[in-house]
């Protein structure tokens, strides 16, 4: 036996099991994952402040990268197809960046990546109204909408004003795209409205960046909540995802970067709370939020 050559090979066995130990050992006892510590705290700090929550954090919050989209443009011939029948009188008003149509009974109106469509009458078959009627109504509708459409998912169901809401978005590498969204609203009367927004995806851009962890998120949230009554508030559900800066920011020509960000949803509100995951500031249209740079959930006076 090349004793020289065995020990050699012994030598590299040994080199590739210290890495698998030191990257499973980073994994598990590193600074991007929650600690039990981290998230009694957090707990503590909402049931001070009168918030109570249903779902658990996020425990994990490794960096993550910047993802760049670009503005899809819409065939207007295709659409008119699809949301109106062929013998329909359809009114088209065009400018540079919106195209309304509409008929007696409906309007459609695309902008750039968007799309909104309303129809007083409802479209498509529904016998019984249900969860699983609506369902089989909006598959069946998105089916039609085009191939862009196809990798659209499911997530989330919701009973409201007589009807479901229905809400389809697209995910990327295992992420949810908050911007690629198509949004149902099914009543006894069918299809009343569709709201979408899809853009397409080419990947992801520039390095990694440190994110905030989930227990930071809800700080914020419920600092930028402190002036309001807390009675009655429920933490329902927290994701993360991408999401455009308060700004759109045009990196070349149409394409666009989507950050990380944290949804928070609240139980009988309508609207997620949305914090950038990169800076811990909360997403509004005004300049009164701050970030709480620095903060540590550990940090008894984060909240007063």
């Amino acid at each position: 036996m090349n004793w020289k050559q065995a020990k050699r090979i012994i030598i590299v066995m040994l080199a590739a099991l210290n890495v698998v130990l030191f990257v499973v050992n980073r994994y598990y006892n590193n600074d991007y994952r929650l600690t039990q510590d981290e998230e009694n705290a957090a707990y503590r700090i909402l049931a001070e402040n009168g918030i109570g929550i249903y779902t658990n954090f996020i425990t994990e919050y490794k960096p993550m990268r910047q993802l760049d989209v670009t503005v899809s443009a819409p065939d207007i011939d295709e659409l008119k197809s699809i949301f109106f029948d062929a013998d329909d009188a359809v009114d088209v008003t065009a400018d540079i960046e919106k195209t309304v149509m509409h008929s007696y009974s409906a309007e459609l109106t695309v902008e750039n990546s968007k799309i909104s469509y309303v129809s007083n009458t409802g479209i498509g078959e529904i016998n019984v109204l249900g969860n699983s009627a609506a369902q089989s109504l909006a598959s069946d509708f998105i089916s039609k909408m085009g191939d862009k459409y196809s990798d659209y998912v499911l997530d989330r169901v919701i009973y409201k004003n007589g009807g479901y809401q229905l809400e389809y978005y697209e995910y990327y590498k295992g992420y949810k795209i908050f911007n690629n969204y198509c949004i149902f609203f099914i009543d006894e009367h069918g299809i009343r409205s569709i709201e979408s927004e899809d853009y397409d995806i080419n990947g992801f851009a520039e390095s990694s960046e440190d994110i905030y962890s989930s227990a930071e998120a809800v700080l914020t949230y419920i600092y930028e909540n402190k002036n309001e009554s807390n009675a009655g508030k429920f933490i329902e559900e927290m994701e993360i995802g991408y999401d455009f800066k308060d700004t759109d920011e045009i990196v070349d020509g149409s394409k666009m970067r989507l950050v990380p960000c944290y949804r928070i949803y609240l139980l009988n509100e309508d609207e997620p709370f949305t914090i950038y995951a990169y800076t811990n500031k909360a997403k509004v249209n005004t300049d009164m939020a701050q970030p709480l740079q620095g903060m540590s959930v550990l940090d008894d006076s984060a909240v007063q």
